[in-house]
């Protein structure tokens, strides 16, 4: 009786601009702070698709893009204490700020490191778990490094506070509805028509056209009439001028300053509004600026969250066949556009 060799499939990048193909490379070994886990799925970001033809972050080559996994847990590093092998976990790969190949997340497999890394419930498949560890990382690095939210679960706001996401349908906005929703907030949000049911099933209080010429119109009118204090928000999209109507609407129901994170800088051609501080969130800032809020959001609180449903894996997936070897169609894809759903490969 043979035993079937390993093998990690890689979509690889050899060099800025080039298409991906998939080829054999050699199985990663874990450093001390780090985990070695067999995907089993990997979703799709914008940011793909981007680095690839833009030819941005990315200076090593060649290379493995990607930052979304699930799967299990192969082996561990020598210092690693929350985890084991056999492990069913999701992760946020961190190719997009060490550059190391090994740490990208289209292959077979990839090395994640401890403290973004969370263990995920049984009632979760692989394929839905992969679509949030970068969503959740950017959504955490607002909440809790840009505006300093304790570090609890449960509402930490009071009354009618308001929260505006501007593109709630994308994984991102999805994600920022589910956790200001519980942390207290009444969520008001744009997306497509056709997504808002669905928003509203994971937490928005009210849903907006974002293509209504009167949308920061309405926005505004609405939550006057509910009586919301508007103060606070975060654009998810950060394109074209998103930004600027995000701020208008904060402008014109926050009593005071108010706050709004981007997701990309603000366009150098638009001014910024006075009384409205805005920053720009980044994933990977809790991986190194502030490791330690990594590290609690990974480690403790999305696994607490995702077990008892205080957050969900959202939006929904859609599976693209043929795994690693499709990587270059799902870039293709989603570059010419998809919305409310994300793409997933299965890692056979």
């Amino acid at each position: 009786m043979t035993t079937q060799q390993k093998t990690n499939l890689a979509a690889i990048i050899k060099k800025a601009k080039d298409e991906i193909t998939a080829e054999n490379r050699p199985i990663p070994t874990p450093g001390p702070d780090e985990i070695l886990v067999r995907n089993h799925a990997v979703a799709a970001n914008p940011i793909d698709w981007k680095i690839q033809t833009w030819n941005v972050i990315i200076t090593e080559y060649p290379n493995v893009l990607g930052s979304d996994v699930s799967g299990i847990i192969e082996a561990v590093g020598s210092s690693v204490t929350k985890f084991s092998a056999g492990d069913r976990v999701a992760g946020f790969a961190s190719v997009l700020y060490n550059q190391k190949i090994d740490h990208g997340a289209w292959q077979t497999y990839t090395l994640l490191r401890e403290i973004a890394t969370t263990k995920i419930p049984d009632s979760l498949s692989f394929e839905e778990a992969s679509t949030f560890p970068m969503a959740y990382a950017t959504v955490a690095a607002t909440f809790y490094l840009l505006w300093g939210f304790p570090r609890t679960i449960g509402k930490v706001v009071q009354g009618n506070e308001g929260f505006l996401v501007w593109g709630g349908a994308s994984s991102v906005g999805a994600a920022t509805i589910q956790l200001a929703n519980t942390l207290g907030y009444k969520v008001f949000t744009t997306a497509s028509l056709k997504h808002h049911e669905y928003l509203k099933s994971i937490g928005a209080f009210a849903t907006f056209d974002y293509r209504d010429p009167d949308v920061v119109k309405k926005v505004v009118g609405a939550a006057k009439s509910s009586g919301v204090n508007l103060t606070i928000g975060v654009d998810a999209i950060a394109e074209n001028n998103t930004s600027k109507l995000s701020s208008d609407i904060l402008t014109a129901t926050a009593s005071g300053t108010g706050k709004l994170a981007i997701t990309l800088p603000f366009p150098e051609t638009d001014a910024k509004p006075e009384g409205i501080e805005i920053l720009q969130t980044t994933a990977a800032r809790i991986f190194t600026d502030s490791q330690d809020v990594g590290a609690w959001f990974f480690n403790d609180f999305l696994k607490d969250a995702l077990e008892k449903k205080y957050l969900v894996p959202s939006p929904p997936i859609e599976i693209v066949e043929g795994g690693i070897s499709a990587t270059q169609k799902v870039f293709d894809q989603l570059k010419a556009g998809v919305s409310g759903k994300k793409l997933v490969v299965k890692v056979e």
